[in-house]
């Protein structure tokens, strides 16, 4: 059967195949895009754990760069550049260049967000901008290719949270609790 798009086949090339189903996705591919809120989630009840005194609001503020932005950055970006070809099939679009691009403006920002800790809240708030207007860019343009293509693939849906609530709780955080 040839594919004719993400949820159709041709099935006139052949009278006895059978509809193909698509793969079953693994756990870690659907929960690959939260990493840096799961490694939020764990080092900040960590560290809150052992004290985290009256500058809790800065430090939270700081752990969520670190991980939300840094860490799910080089993440993002390793994954893209050396695995594009699953990445997009995890996404539910095709192989294309821009897979590359994606993963670049992914390491960079990680890199970057990792960088902050080392600097003042200003420098946060740069890194911040950038990620959320990215990822809110991103997301729309997910949320596109679900309503044209029907495209309702685990990282095509699942990532919206990332794509729009980590940006809100970000720019949110930051204006509350970092200075």
């Amino acid at each position: 059967m040839a594919p004719m798009s993400n949820n159709t086949y041709d099935v006139s090339t052949s009278e006895t195949a059978k509809p193909q189903t698509p793969a079953r996705k693994s756990v870690i591919s659907g929960l690959l895009p939260f990493i840096g809120v799961i490694l939020f989630v764990i080092f900040t009840i960590l560290q809150f754990a052992q004290g985290a005194g009256d500058d809790w609001g800065p430090t939270l503020v700081q752990n969520a760069v670190i991980y939300m932005i840094g860490w799910s950055g080089v993440g993002a970006g390793i994954s893209h550049i050396l695995f594009g070809r699953k990445i997009s099939q995890s996404i539910g679009f095709d192989k294309s260049p821009y897979e590359l691009e994606v993963g670049f403006a992914d390491l960079a920002m990680g890199i970057v967000g990792l960088l902050a800790a080392q600097f003042s809240p200003d420098y946060w708030l740069a890194i911040i901008l950038v990620s959320s207007i990215f990822r809110v860019g991103c997301g729309f343009g997910h949320i596109r290719s679900m309503i044209q293509d029907r495209n309702f693939a685990i990282n095509n849906t699942a990532i919206l949270f990332v794509n729009f609530v980590v940006p809100a709780f970000l720019l949110f955080a930051f204006f509350t609790w970092a200075r």
